[in-house]
């Protein structure tokens, strides 16, 4: 489990970085705990190759695993994302502007749109 919080972030958008982990976080998001078989299931991967997505997600923090006999079930733990969107704050002045000149080009363009109709 990392603790720092660089290490956090670091782990974080490394777990994020691959498109196989998020859908498995997007799976897990509803809160409800998965069979490590129930995840892997919807995946052209392996089973071993699945188990290595989720120590990823699991040394990251972003999952909890639960063993019970031979069967290893895991749930989401989104903390770690709390982070990520910390960091992240800081850079809404960065697009918070284009997106306003973006609103302002549409709704030019929509009025443009309304006047060549009702003429």
């Amino acid at each position: 489990m990392v603790t720092d919080s660089t290490d956090v972030l670091d782990a974080t958008f490394h777990a994020l970085s691959h498109p196989t982990r998020r859908a498995m976080l997007a799976t897990l998001a509803d809160g409800v705990e998965r069979s490590v078989g129930e995840l892997a299931a919807p995946f052209d991967v392996s089973l071993a190759a699945s188990s290595k997505h989720l120590k990823v997600l699991e040394a990251a923090g972003l999952i909890e695993r639960r063993v019970v006999g031979r069967t290893h079930s895991v749930r989401i733990d989104a903390s770690p994302l709390a982070e990520v969107a910390d960091w992240t704050e800081a850079f809404r002045a960065c697009w918070e502007p284009t997106f306003a000149r973006l609103d302002g080009v549409l709704e030019e363009m929509k009025r443009h749109r309304k006047a060549r109709r009702d003429r």
